[in-house]
C-alpha cells in the first residue's frame, strides 16, 4: 500500500500517530472541531457484527460534532437481497453469503494548515460527493492540501493514518491499494524461435 501523502503535518510537541490501514469498510466518520480539527473516530462495519468503532484520536469534549454517514441504498438492498432470495432459493441451493456492498468509499482529502499547527476546511471527497468542510476556517492561511489519488475502485483505498496531540488532530492521510487495470495491460510473451 502506497501512503498518499497528508493533510497537516506532523508536530514537534510529542505527536502520537494513528493508523488505520486496512481498514476499509467505513460506514462513519465522526469528527469534532471548532477551528481546527480536535478529533476523528471511524466507524467500520465487519463481517458477522454490527458497527464496530475505532480509538478516538484526540479530545472530543466541548466542541462542534459532525458525522459523515457511508450509508448502502436502502432499495438497491432490496433488490439485492430480492436477487440473492430468487436465486438460491428457487434454485434449491442453501448458500450463506457474507457479501457488503458499499456504495460510496473515499476517494480523497482536502484541507488546510489551521493555526498552531492544526488542521482547518477538512473535506471527505468520495465517489458521491464531498463532506465538509469541518473546521470551517475563513482566516486559515493558505496553502490548500489536496490529496486526489484517481481512486475510481473501492477496493483501491486501504484505509487512514495521521498524527494526534493533546490540542487536535495534527495530520491525516489516506492508503492508497493499486490494483492492476485489464485496461492498458500488455501481455509479455516469450519469443521462441532461431538466434540469428
Amino acid at each position: 500500500m502506497i501512503r498518499a501523502g497528508s493533510v497537516g503535518r506532523k508536530r514537534t510537541c510529542e505527536p502520537e500517530d494513528w493508523d488505520e490501514k486496512g481498514r476499509t469498510m467505513i460506514s462513519h466518520i465522526y469528527v469534532s472541531f471548532d477551528s481546527i480539527i480536535r478529533s476523528i473516530q471511524f466507524g467500520y462495519t465487519e463481517i458477522n457484527e454490527g458497527l464496530t468503532l475505532s480509538k478516538q484520536y484526540g479530545p472530543s469534549e466541548g466542541y462542534s460534532f459532525r458525522v459523515v454517514s457511508f450509508v448502502l441504498d436502502l432499495g438497491m438492498r432490496f433488490y439485492f437481497y430480492l436477487f440473492l432470495y430468487k436465486y438460491f432459493v428457487f434454485n434449491s441451493k442453501l448458500v450463506y453469503i457474507y457479501f457488503y456492498i458499499n456504495i460510496c468509499y473515499v476517494t480523497g482529502l482536502s484541507g488546510s494548515l489551521g493555526y498552531h499547527g492544526g488542521i482547518a476546511n477538512l473535506i471527505f471527497h468520495t465517489n458521491r460527493g464531498k463532506h465538509g468542510p469541518f473546521a470551517n476556517d475563513d482566516n486559515a492561511p493558505p496553502p490548500k492540501i489536496e490529496i486526489d489519488p484517481s481512486i475510481r475502485d473501492r477496493r483501491e483505498f486501504g484505509g487512514f493514518f495521521g498524527s494526534y496531540t493533546f490540542g487536535g488532530i495534527t495530520s491525516i492521510g489516506i492508503y492508497v491499494n493499486p490494483i492492476p487495470s485489464s485496461h492498458g495491460v500488455t501481455k509479455r510473451e516469450k519469443f521462441v524461435g532461431t538466434r540469428f
